[in-house]
């Protein structure tokens, strides 16, 4: 059976369930007109209907609908399509017979669907002739009631309508002195308060969006009074702001004010200015004139306009608590029901502001699955399941590298396996880029912690093993590595801490980028090419801090399994600042021009980890390792440890196997040893 023809099988018995989006679809048109056209349509109403235009809203009424037999039924759909409703009473509003057919519905969709607004307008009648039907509504409805062609139970359904829109706060146009030009302003600014924040672009493929969104929506307490703080941490390319896009699309409109300040980092970072321009962009979506009139007042300028309104607040990508701060984000300042939401990478950036806590999820396997299929392959498009699945085992989870590799796929279907060679080497670009920004944001001593981890120590590792092997004077380990679980570079399980895959292999690419040409002048050195490359052309320098070989992933054994290599002890020589060897590799033989003794070769006086399958010498008699916590032999031509006695002042795990064919040892000391 063909794979992929199952694979598309299998998609498509899945297609009903693969893009699980939210509930979060805006109405058609901002407004519907409900008047009197033989009234005020010519006049007044054309004049407002002008107005709105220029101001983006979008308008539907009678007069915009296809005529035919359905008009009825066209009609319900543009009320039923429409977000808010202008009702404008004029004197001789209650003689139309479709103005009065119109508010019924008006009236029946503002119970029967959520986020509808209605605004009535009083234009020259007062509110209580509406509600009570006096004066002219009085005189019309006499009329409809004499008229034998309508029914009695039509009639009471006009009443009821008027009734409750009657009783509705809306605009009282009756003192404006004729002034229509006011009129129309008022009524404009005050839709414009009334209408929903433009629904925000979440993604052409969101899957399984919808249940990530709806677990934020519980997070954040809806039918909660409080004020929350709701930070949504995670790595980049999780799709923290895909998801809050979706929440806000489907909450804002529950919310007096909605904000929605995207990409902070980006925009904001290495600007002099940065508060004012952040402060200034804030106000702006704020209120609609978004001036600051000086460089003091633009937290009290935000303070004043959330005042008394219940806000829903986005603050996308905070890489500082300082961007709050320039904000004068202070829960307690904000009105009763508000919710602020910071997305971040990295948890010190919330300060010590009280908030609760959301934590995105990877995708898993079948999401990630889904996902790559949908971007990569038309709906009738064979997949290749193996491609398919070795991608995404390599993917992480991550939404963003399925999208950026999809994209890059896409440009080479013909030639599939060569591109997914390459990206297993190197990868690409913009997912390197967009995962490096926490990285880059750590200290001088973070960084190289966190590279240490990323280029030498694989899987689940203990922390207090990593304490001791990577301890520097001055400096606390335990405080650093809680720093890179903070900005999710690191993860904790317990009393260990791992790497993501995705994220292990950014720390090696920075690596790599040190000399993309020469290995040798890296800080680290990984993989069997580079490794056997430097050792051959001793080309290798006292940048080096690390050097790793062995099968950790299947693309290295791929590489190992290539060619046998005979390589020269004395290339360590250049190597004098080595902290951390790890040597496993059957294929690779060592050779000397000092046979009789090779631990002249080198000096690791600064090693810390040592590890070498095969070890080549006889004796770790002249070798200097007096900073050596660790020493793995397995398999090596040791056949005495050192003569005398040996002082360690630190704890010293030793592992030897096969020591002369016949002793095997493993002791791990918290304190001195002494060893004979």
């Amino acid at each position: 059976m063909d794979p992929s023809s199952s694979a598309k099988r299998q998609r498509d018995a899945n297609s009903d369930d693969e893009l699980e989006q939210p509930n979060c679809k805006r109405p058609k048109n901002d407004v519907f007109m409900n008047y009197s056209y033989e009234d005020i349509g010519k006049q007044f109403i054309s004049h407002l209907q002008g107005a709105l235009s220029r101001r983006g809203f979008t308008i539907s009424d009678h007069t915009m609908l296809p005529a035919g037999q359905d008009m009825h039924l066209h009609l319900l759909k543009a009320i039923e399509e429409s977000e808010i409703y202008v009702v404008v009473f004029s004197n001789n509003y209650a003689s139309s017979v479709r103005s009065l057919d119109e508010l019924v519905n008006i009236m029946d969709c503002l119970g029967k669907f959520e986020q509808r607004k209605i605004l009535p307008v009083f234009y020259k009648v007062e509110p209580s002739d509406v509600r009570s039907q006096e004066g002219s509504f009085k005189e019309a409805f006499q009329a409809h009631e004499a008229n034998e062609d309508i029914d009695s139970e039509r009639v009471q359904k006009w009443k009821q309508a008027l009734k409750e829109a009657g009783q509705l706060c809306g605009q009282d146009l009756t003192l404006q002195n004729g002034d229509e030009g006011k009129c129309v302003l008022k009524i404009v600014k005050q839709l414009e308060k009334m209408q929903s924040p433009q629904e925000l672009h979440v993604a052409d493929h969101p899957v399984v969006l919808g249940s990530r969104a709806e677990e934020l929506i519980s997070t954040l307490r809806l039918d909660c009074d409080d004020v929350l703080v709701v930070a949504v941490f995670g790595i980049s390319g999780i799709g923290k702001t895909t998801i809050v896009k979706a929440t806000y699309n489907k909450t804002s409109s529950y919310f007096d004010v909605s904000c929605f300040l995207e990409d902070i980092n980006r925009r904001y970072n290495g600007r002099n200015d940065w508060k004012f321009k952040l402060q200034k962009d804030l106000i702006s979506q704020l209120n609609k004139d978004g001036k600051v009139n000086s460089r003091l007042d633009g937290v009290s300028k935000i303070q004043n306009l959330l005042r008394r309104k219940k806000t829903l607040l986005v603050l996308d990508d905070v890489d500082h608590f300082k961007r709050l701060e320039g904000l004068g984000i202070d829960p307690l300042r904000f009105y009763k029901g508000s919710r602020i939401i910071v997305t971040t990478r990295d948890v010190d950036s919330l300060g010590g502001i009280p908030h609760t806590s959301y934590h995105t999820r990877l995708l898993n396997q079948r999401e990630s699955r889904k996902l790559f299929i949908r971007l990569m392959f038309a709906r009738d498009e064979p997949v290749h399941a193996k491609f398919v699945e070795e991608v995404v085992a390599r993917a992480g989870g991550l939404p963003l590298v399925l999208k950026v590799w999809s994209r890059h796929f896409t440009q080479y279907k013909e030639h599939l396996p060569a591109a997914l060679k390459t990206l297993k080497q190197i990868p690409h670009g913009d997912v390197q880029k967009q995962l490096q920004m926490s990285f880059d944001s750590l200290s001088p001593e973070a960084k190289n912690l966190f590279l240490d981890i990323a280029c030498f120590f694989n899987g689940f590792i203990n922390k207090g093993f990593l304490i001791k092997v990577l301890s520097v004077e001055g400096l606390c380990l335990d405080f650093e590595i809680e720093k890179l679980a903070h900005k999710f570079l690191v993860e904790k399980h317990g009393t260990c801490v791992s790497l993501p895959d995705v994220i292990m292999k950014m720390g090696r690419e920075v690596v790599r980028q040190e000399n993309t040409e020469e290995p040798g002048q890296r800080t680290r050195l990984m993989g069997h090419r580079d490794v056997v490359r430097v050792f051959r052309e001793y080309s290798g320098t006292d940048s080096v801090r690390s050097i790793q070989l062995g099968y950790t992933y299947p693309d290295e054994m791929e590489e190992v399994m290539e060619e046998e290599a005979t390589v020269q002890l004395e290339a360590f020589k250049k190597m004098s600042n080595l902290r951390f060897i790890k040597l496993h590799n059957s294929k690779l033989h060592w050779s000397s021009s000092s046979n009789d003794d090779m631990s002249a070769c080198f000096s690791f006086k600064h090693v810390k980890y040592l590890e070498w399958e095969g070890f080549p010498c006889k004796s770790l008699d002249n070798i200097d390792m007096g900073n050596v916590v660790v020493i793995k032999l397995r398999h090596s031509k040791l056949e005495k440890l050192w003569e005398g006695v040996k002082v360690r002042s630190f704890s010293f795990l030793i592992s030897l196997y096969d020591l002369c064919y016949t002793l095997a040892v493993a002791i791990t000391y918290p304190l001195n040893i002494f060893l004979l």
